[in-house]
């Protein structure tokens, strides 16, 4: 399966007790999907999956299939990679259960693993599914980065794609063009909306932008234009959610993701202990809101938002 457009490393929503708060967590997965994300990448780095037990995570692909079967044409992408080769073997398992359209993972992380390792982990998630499975590259939370010749290797035991979060143009150019010179079946996914456009002309047709968590009009908007190639206003929001982005990388991504939906009126619940929200007399919600209703109105974009009343 190929992938086009923008899925969304979604958030989990959680009590202030640190139970996850389905509720709010498929209301969230139904908003972005309705304003034109194409699909969800489920239980990342964004999504807390390492903070979660995998039978957490499972419940969490169970209620991304049913907000997904009110929609069309989206896609789900469960994040399966463990600290262990068994737990992301049995994760991978149940999301293929479940019905998504592929697995990704992270290489196991913590512990510092030799290229062997990293290597048998992979296949035997590959050998358990009939699934696509996508390797998931984010040495900043792994320690450990896929080399050129390691994505060599994991295609010849049957990788489908590869999903980028350093996006670095030496590593990803010589993937891609390797690729395509070579005739091989094998998708790069852009693992954020940075690099979106020089990237798009050498053949990445699909990114998982954070920023449809909280801003999925204009991330919509950018990859419609991107497609029609309405390249003047492509550059124009590509620009602008470049700026945005920056200022938004004030503290974790997570947090910055409930900070802005609270600052654009909904209710945005709680990520799971240790991770904490600023207190909400904190005066930066209303700056964020500040810099969304800014930059929506500078791209002509509807801006719309909830009733919440924490941001007065």
């Amino acid at each position: 399966m190929i992938f086009k457009g923008s899925l969304v490393p979604n958030i989990t929503f959680f009590t202030r007790e640190g139970d996850i708060d389905f509720g709010k967590t498929k209301w969230h997965m139904d908003w972005m999907l309705g304003l034109g994300a194409d699909g969800l990448f489920l239980t990342g780095s964004y999504g807390l999956g390492p903070l979660m037990t995998n039978s957490e995570r499972v419940e969490i692909f169970k209620a991304a299939k049913e907000v997904t079967g009110k929609h069309t044409n989206k896609s789900l992408i469960a994040h399966v990679g463990c600290i262990d080769t068994r737990g992301a073997v049995e994760l991978a398992k149940a999301a293929e259960k479940i019905g998504v359209d592929a697995v990704g993972a992270v290489p196991p992380f913590y512990y510092k693993h030799t290229d062997e390792a990293v290597l048998a982990y992979y296949k035997a998630i590959i050998e358990a599914v009939k699934l696509p499975v996508y390797a998931y590259n984010n040495p900043t939370t792994s320690r450990y980065t896929i080399s050129f010749k390691m994505v060599n290797r994991l295609q010849a035991v049957g990788l489908a794609g590869l999903k980028d979060s350093p996006m670095q143009v030496g590593f990803l150019s010589e993937v891609a063009y390797d690729a395509k010179v070579n005739k091989k079946n094998f998708q790069i996914i852009g693992g954020t909306s940075t690099g979106w456009l020089p990237y798009y002309f050498m053949g990445m047709k699909a990114m998982i932008a954070g920023t449809n968590n909280w801003a999925p009009e204009l991330v919509t908007e950018l990859v419609r234009a991107t497609f029609a190639e309405d390249w003047p206003r492509a550059e124009q929001l590509y620009l602008e959610m470049a700026d945005i982005n920056h200022k938004m990388h004030f503290t974790d991504s997570t947090i910055a993701s409930h900070m802005a939906l609270y600052a654009r009126g909904f209710d945005a619940g709680f990520p799971r202990a240790p991770m904490q929200l600023p207190p909400f007399s904190d005066p930066k919600y209303g700056e964020i809101r500040g810099w969304l209703k800014t930059t929506f109105d500078r791209l002509g974009l509807p801006y719309t938002e909830g009733d919440y009343t924490l941001i007065k």
